[in-house]
């Protein structure tokens, strides 16, 4: 939980910087992009620089958020360049909804040679810690939640892009206030940052009716090939290089995929395993509160929450899915 101080050290730290990098995880999602628009909001008001860079592509529908592409390291913006000074000169980096080197690919090998002052804003269990100041709190839903505290304590102006930007980011990591964590502070959060300017019917058009034909012809192919076990409580859920092939659909088209068979009344743990180019699976994990996912994501390298955790496993398809499938029903044996 953050205190006071906690925020006051973080205020402290940003008053004395002049240019910020702000970035997030790979695989960003609403919670990673809300918060780098924000912070980036934020220097701005401030008088100070913010580049953002992500560390891989983000998914189309979130795309909007930003004014202007954001580069991806790897892609727009080399390695090289950070490291030579090319890319721009900063005296604060700025990682929001992380603090673990493993999700900061290609960055982290900078990271580690940098000596600049580090603010890390998160809400995971888990962390390495990164930051010079840490502004962590576990209990928070989203890391938008302990941005929009950092803002109020710090008296700084919430200007409507600003609360659409956070509302993006609680809302996501709440599944749109789905999941078990949507508490009463979440509520609280989300009216209080309706008031401030954001529109929730916009944001969910421009977020959740805009696939493509693509994508919604992988949602088929998936749902087509759902497994269930243990009487349906298990359901596992496969995308394969081929599914892509013959849809056309790209990697960031999956995003929530794995929530779809969820709305299956039996289920009680969801896995979606997604073949990656080396002939690994990135699987992603959900529960109902029933399975405690990140247990078993830590247990093979991941991480994540109670009810939504990730991992990468190698392959073949059979090994990851077995083990993921063990680790489901031993879960469920138990309790």
């Amino acid at each position: 939980m953050t205190t006071a101080d906690d925020f006051k050290k973080a205020i402290d730290l940003i008053n004395k910087s002049t240019s910020w990098i702000v970035t997030s995880h790979t695989r960003p999602d609403g919670d990673a992009v809300g918060c780098m628009k924000s912070m980036c909001q934020i220097a701005s008001q401030l008088g100070k620089s913010a580049k953002p860079i992500l560390l891989s592509p983000p998914a189309q529908w979130y795309e909007f958020i930003f004014d202007e592409p954001v580069p991806v390291l790897g892609n727009e913006v080399k390695l090289e360049e950070l490291k030579n000074g090319s890319f721009g000169s900063f005296d604060l980096v700025v990682i929001v909804d992380t603090n673990s080197y493993v999700q900061l690919t290609e960055f982290d090998k900078w990271l580690k040679d940098s000596n600049i002052p580090v603010l890390v804003i998160d809400h995971h269990i888990s962390g390495d810690g990164l930051g010079t100041v840490e502004l962590v709190d576990s209990t928070a839903a989203a890391t938008g939640e302990i941005v929009f505290d950092l803002l109020k304590a710090a008296d700084w102006e919430i200007t409507p892009q600003i609360a659409e930007a956070l509302y993006i980011a609680i809302s996501t990591d709440t599944g749109w206030f789905r999941f078990d964590n949507t508490d009463a502070r979440v509520m609280r959060n989300a009216s209080s940052l309706i008031e401030l300017g954001a529109k929730p019917s916009r944001i969910y058009h421009k977020m959740y009716q805009n696939y493509s034909p693509a994508r919604l012809k992988l949602l088929a192919r998936m749902l087509d090939n759902l497994e269930l076990h243990s009487d349906g409580r298990i359901a596992l859920q496969i995308i394969m290089r081929s599914d892509f092939d013959a849809t056309g659909a790209t990697g960031t088209d999956t995003e929530e995929f794995v929530n779809e068979c969820q709305r299956v009344a039996s289920v009680e743990a969801a896995a979606l395993f997604v073949e990656l180019s080396d002939g690994g699976f990135r699987c992603s994990l959900r529960s109902n509160g029933s399975v405690d996912v990140r247990q078993i994501a830590q247990k093979f390298g991941g991480g994540g929450h109670k009810v939504a955790a990730g991992v990468n496993l190698k392959g073949p398809l059979e090994n990851a899915k077995n083990n993921i499938l063990t680790e489901f029903k031993k879960a469920l044996s138990n309790k």
